[in-house]
């Protein structure tokens, strides 16, 4: 029994805790740990579907159509790093790349055209084109060929006899690899058949609340009552006047819990229908893997439905509104509880505390800290230690913490490393920080994040992602063209490829960039090396003595 237990546990608890911890927020008060789990759980449950509502239609409007620009930008400080690590070289010259791009996913077909431009000057254009049914990527660079390249993705992968014998020392190796292939490549098929709409993956919003309330009610109901006290939830040095509700979770009551959920799925036609949905995505029957499965973790299940001994504790703190302001979940064995799971959230006189803590014993990630909320932007300072060591300062300014639009968040956060190592082994990053700005625009549909890495608190370099919608899509290539394209798993097609590559606009571009002529000058004599040692290699001396 206890070795059944031990095979169950690893799969539940994970859902456990999950629901437990999704269940957050509640401003209903509660008389009991159920009621507690309950309100908040529906809380849950409501503000999720809002989320739903307003995300998949976003995700249908970013298929049609979307933009995205990303911009390297190299600070002064970051040029001088750089050219130091380079023995001198002169980066002056290089302030920013960037790749202007629009994507459109219809029918299973993905499309891109993006612009590289080189200090805000025209560099190249790249063109993309991925037939999702057929794993076959297309890609084209006009600057350097007006002929498409073609990648067959599982052609590209496979190995020929010769390369696999020279790969493995066994043939049970070879087997075991193709074997492994074999799985990878159907693996493939399934992920960019979901990928070519993901729209048809996503459950409506009233199956999803229905089986998050289902599956959320069951793991309450199989939790007893347990006992409540009056105690301050204190983080920080800030503390709060709360109800604690504290569980102690038998193995009978986990195993219950298991044994409901799997005899609801089996019957849960709306869970039914949604495994059908995603199975004529996917090509299998996942409703059948669902019914098998759950048969045999049942039959694991012993027929005594397992002892009284503790196996998990709940604890969670309740404030004067009967909102959840901490969760505590453990292992018990009746007598001790050892913590896993951590997170206190107490409020007072404007300022909040934070606590998360994940881990036993002394193996813990804790992330911890003060803060303010006004106006819904929070301004605070929190640490993350590791095992009790503090690895990373993070400094949160002006963040908003729940925007009127899901996922389009303003505010800046600012990281920086605190373990500076010891004398004989000094933390090379202990000086580097990382400082993140988000800045979004949700009339424009707009989201922008700003990630900047720092030396001593100046920045060397700036990667900036901005995302958004396009009314018009990505150009479709003419068929005419992909059906000309050069198959690049065949070595013809790439010599074929660098017959007909000119390279003479890209290195024209630079220059109007700004890349200094000496340096296009070694990049055209690099670009003509590489390029006449694959069309013209070198003769094999052993084949001419051979000869």
């Amino acid at each position: 029994m206890n070795r059944t237990s031990k095979r169950l546990k690893k799969l539940t608890a994970a859902a456990t805790a999950s629901v437990m911890l999704l269940s957050g927020t509640s401003s209903v008060f509660a008389a009991t740990y159920q009621e507690a789990e309950k309100a908040a759980l529906s809380r849950f449950v409501e503000e999720f579907s809002k989320y739903w509502d307003t995300m998949v239609p976003e995700q249908k409007k970013a298929m049609a159509g979307s933009k995205g620009v990303l911009t390297l930008t190299l600070e002064d400080s970051g040029k001088t790093l750089l050219s130091a690590a380079s023995g001198g070289m002169d980066f002056s010259w290089l302030n920013t790349l960037t790749m202007d791009m629009t994507a459109t996913i219809s029918e299973g077909k993905e499309t891109a055209n993006a612009a590289v431009l080189l200090n805000d000057a025209p560099l190249c254009n790249m063109n993309l084109y991925m037939d999702m049914a057929e794993l076959t990527e297309y890609l084209q660079i006009p600057e350097l060929s007006e002929t498409w390249m073609k990648i067959p993705l599982l052609a590209s992968l496979e190995m020929s006899e010769e390369e696999m014998a020279q790969a493995f020392e066994t043939e049970e190796e070879a087997q075991y690899y193709a074997e492994y292939m074999e799985e990878y490549a159907a693996s493939l098929r399934k992920l960019y058949r979901i990928l070519g709409d993901m729209t048809t993956v996503l459950p409506d919003t009233a199956t999803l609340a229905a089986l998050l309330d289902r599956y959320g009610n069951i793991l309450i109901d199989q939790t007893p009552e347990g006992t409540a006290i009056e105690e301050a939830l204190s983080v920080e040095g800030i503390s709060e006047d709360c109800t604690a509700y504290e569980t102690i979770i038998t193995e009978a009551d986990f195993l219950n819990m298991v044994k409901n959920i799997l005899t609801t799925a089996k019957e849960d036609q709306e869970l039914k229908g949604l495994l059908d949905q995603w199975s004529e995505i996917g090509g299998e029957d996942l409703n059948a893997q669902l019914q098998a499965g759950a048969d045999g973790l049942l039959a694991d299940i012993p027929e005594e439905g397992g002892s009284d001994a503790a196996f998990f504790s709940s604890k969670i703190w309740t404030d004067a509104d009967g909102k959840i302001a901490g969760r505590e979940i453990g292992m018990s064995d009746g007598t001790e509880t050892i913590p896993i799971f951590t997170f206190k959230n107490p409020s007072a006189d404007g300022n909040s505390a934070l606590l998360i803590e994940f881990g036993a014993d002394e193996e813990k990630v804790t992330f911890t800290g003060t803060g303010q909320d006004t106006d819904g932007l929070l301004n605070g300072d929190h640490i993350l230690a590791v095992n009790g060591v503090k690895m990373l300062a993070v400094q949160v300014e002006n963040l908003e913490i729940n925007p009127e639009i899901p996922e389009y968040y303003n505010g800046t956060i600012h990281v920086s490393v605190l373990d500076t190592g010891t004398e004989e082994e000094p933390n090379p990053l202990a000086a580097f920080g990382l400082d993140i700005n988000l800045n979004s625009d949700p009339e424009a549909g707009i989201n922008q994040i700003d990630l900047s890495v720092t030396n001593s608190g100046v920045p060397l370099v700036t990667l900036s992602v901005s995302g958004g919608y396009s009314d018009t899509g990505a150009s479709l290539p003419e068929q005419a063209a992909l059906d000309a394209a050069l198959d690049f798993t065949q070595e013809e097609s790439e010599i074929t490829y660098l017959e007909s590559m000119n390279w003479e606009t890209l290195l024209s571009n630079a220059s109007a960039a700004g890349v200094p002529e000496e340096l296009v000058t070694i990049l055209d004599q690099i670009i003509s090396q590489s390029v006449d040692s694959v069309l013209n290699p070198p003769e094999d001396p052993a084949m001419e003595e051979t000869a």
